[in-house]
């Protein structure tokens, strides 16, 4: 049987490997009372396609855990990245002030961010299976 993994923790890990790559305006929503599909949303914003796209890889490359659904296009405004217990999100600005999930999710509790380390992002033993 495997390893429970803590989802709180690992959504706090997404939000330092977001910021270590300039990631904005981080949010984490705890949603386990409110739904029924995951525990913990993370979203972030990114300036540009390729500023989503770096931040999308850094947080799937260096997570200790594979996703188990991955979204994202070569013209991206908004990629997505699901671990079941935990889903982040990465947004160009405008599509995040369009889709407005904070809004949606209004009665979640949100996660402070600024309690999460400051520190640089160690590196983080790869997964096994992953190429």
């Amino acid at each position: 049987m495997g390893q429970k993994i803590d989802f709180r923790k690992t959504a706090k890990r997404s939000v330092e490997l977001l910021k270590d790559k300039k990631g904005r305006d981080i949010i984490v929503l705890d949603v386990r009372k409110i739904s029924d599909f995951t525990d913990y949303l993370v979203i972030a914003s990114g300036t540009s396609d390729t500023h989503i796209k770096t931040l999308f890889s850094e947080v799937e490359e260096k997570l200790p855990i594979s996703p188990y659904k991955k979204e994202i296009k070569n013209k991206t405004k908004w990629a997505v990245l699901d671990y079941g217990g935990l889903v982040v999100h990465v947004f160009h600005t405008d599509s995040r002030k369009f889709y407005n999930l904070e809004s949606n999710w209004g009665l979640a509790k949100k996660i402070s961010v600024t309690k999460v380390n400051k520190r640089k992002s160690k590196n983080v033993k790869r997964r096994k299976g992953n190429n």
